[in-house]
């Protein structure tokens, strides 16, 4: 052991361990030097190797992340903080009391949601971006299996966030939530239920072959997915006879060294209120066209997800192969289909035999693989965070909790009386993207970038429910011109946006109170 003086010193040697007030740090291959820090902290060094838990203070600035331990999101960035050995300070949000609605919380966070992460006065807000964002700065080396650097098995990780962003927390968690604590109506629909065993189904289907949702190590998306599905049980059990699998998984998560702290007392305690409440990266190459095998997208346009993606595909100027499925006679539940894609929606891209779905993470995936540059999804990490945080407010707010939750009930069950609150909805929806448009033209930024297709693919489709009032609504009517301006707009989304324009306004639909 040696202490370090209020003074710059540089050690050699090949194994040391050094106790001491420091914080730059200039590493090359068997050499440390140090300068002044008020943090005391441990240091392990071992010829190349040096332990990640030593102080970061000169590669990281204050992160703050805001929340409650009841909220699953904020719970699945804390499990991320702590494997990631973070050091962080915790500003509790209380939303009974109205906290995430108070002027100063809504500078931070427009959407005024939990979780929010605050990097050295860098503000980031939903927790699929905010641990992607950690793991992409802070990750234990250049390639932490948090959150994989390979390009397949980094779409798996991105399909199976926006699975517990639109489905799982969205669909299944929220879609009961916010009928208990919001209308205080506790008699839940057989339907909400389904839901939640239909969302068991997939996850017993995604750990068929593997130890974790998205491959043999642990990810964000087993802290994303876990920290939704122990609070699910609040209303279904797992089944231990129908899904050994995902309670294997749950098992193994539950013995993490973190868990407990960062998810099981909050998952406990929202249990216990639900009870009381309702009684029962970079591009291969520039000349990315020869170095590609074939390209298939399966989908139809009626669809906004493969809308997005035909968007994508053309504006990256990618030749591809488009195979219709069509959903009303059921081909997407034909056994070759789920082959490809067990969760057996549209689109689904299949690359040289590698099969990738969910729009968000597909249109991710073609940009790292195939773009000739990073504009439409930006290597820069706060940028990138962004973009993340548009890419899931369009996969669970816009289209499951806006269009689909409308859509399905139209479409598969015939209902066409509409509640007004599902088109109250629509309108949050529009009044967050015009706050989203505040500082600049395209929805993450200066830039048109993939979280533009997603959400103009699904805004012309809310359309059909309520139309953009330009007076209310400037910057958003003025977005969506804009991107009917691009050269490949009208095939890619037009057309497909009049054929779903057509089918509801067949159904007759009314809006009731």
């Amino acid at each position: 052991m040696s202490m370090i003086p209020e003074a710059s010193r540089a050690v050699k040697g090949p194994a040391i361990v050094v106790v001491c007030r420091a914080a730059t740090l200039v590493l090359s291959c068997n050499y440390l030097s140090f300068q002044p820090c008020p943090k005391l902290f441990t240091i392990s060094i071992s010829r190349m190797t040096i332990v990640h838990s030593l102080s970061i203070c000169s590669i990281m600035g204050k992160l703050t992340l805001y929340g409650i331990d009841l909220s699953p999101p904020v719970r699945a960035c804390l499990m991320t903080l702590k494997a990631l050995n973070l050091p962080f300070e915790y500003k509790t949000v209380d939303l009974s009391k109205g906290e995430h609605l108070t002027q100063e919380y809504r500078a931070k966070n427009p959407q005024h949601t939990v979780p929010t992460l605050d990097d050295d006065g860098h503000i980031i807000w939903d927790s699929h971006a905010i641990m992607a964002y950690l793991v992409n700065k802070y990750g234990k080396n250049d390639d932490d299996p948090l959150y994989p650097k390979d390009w397949l098995k980094r779409a798996v990780v991105d399909q199976r966030l926006h699975f517990e962003s639109g489905v799982i927390f969205e669909g299944g968690l929220r879609n009961i939530t916010s009928q208990l604590f919001s209308r205080n109506d506790n008699k839940i629909p057989k339907s909400k239920m389904d839901a939640i065993l239909a969302i068991y189904d997939f996850l017993e289907v995604f750990l068929t072959s593997t130890s974790y949702v998205a491959g043999s190590n642990v990810t964000i998306a087993d802290f994303s997915i876990v920290s939704t599905v122990t609070t699910l049980v609040a209303f279904i059990d797992i089944d231990v006879n129908k899904y050994p699998k995902l309670l294997t998984w749950l098992n193994r998560m539950e013995a993490l060294p973190y868990y407990q702290e960062t998810n099981g007392s909050g998952a406990q305690r929202l249990i216990i209120t639900l009870n009381k409440d309702s009684v029962g990266f970079p591009s291969l190459t520039k000349q990315y066209h020869t170095n590609m095998g074939k390209l298939i997208l399966y989908g139809l346009d009626a669809s906004p997800p493969v809308r997005a993606c035909l968007m994508t595909l053309k504006a990256l100027d990618i030749p591809f192969e488009y195979k219709i499925v069509d959903l009303l006679n059921k081909e997407h539940l034909r056994e070759e289909y789920i082959a490809k894609n067990p969760q057996h929606t549209v689109p689904t891209l299949e690359d040289d035999g590698n099969f990738i779905w969910d729009s968000h993470a597909i249109m991710a995936y073609l940009v790292s693989k195939y773009g000739k540059d990073d504009v439409f999804y930006p290597k820069d990490l706060l940028k990138r965070a962004l973009l993340d945080q548009r890419l899931h407010f369009e996969c669970g707010v816009m289209f499951q909790g806006g269009l689909r939750n409308i859509t399905a009930p139209l479409f598969f069950k015939n209902e066409t009386k509409v509640p007004r609150c599902k088109i109250d909805a629509i309108i949050d929806i529009y009044n967050f993207l015009e706050l989203f448009l505040k500082n600049g033209p395209y929805m993450a930024g200066n830039h048109l970038t993939i979280a533009d297709f997603s959400i103009v693919s699904t805004v012309t489709s809310l359309i059909n429910f309520v139309d953009i009032d330009a007076g209310k609504y400037p910057k958003l009517m003025a977005w969506l011109k804009r991107m009917e301006e691009l050269p490949y707009y009208q095939e890619t989304n037009g057309k497909g946006a009049q054929i779903i324009k057509e089918m509801i306004k067949s159904k007759g639909f009314t809006i009731v109170d």
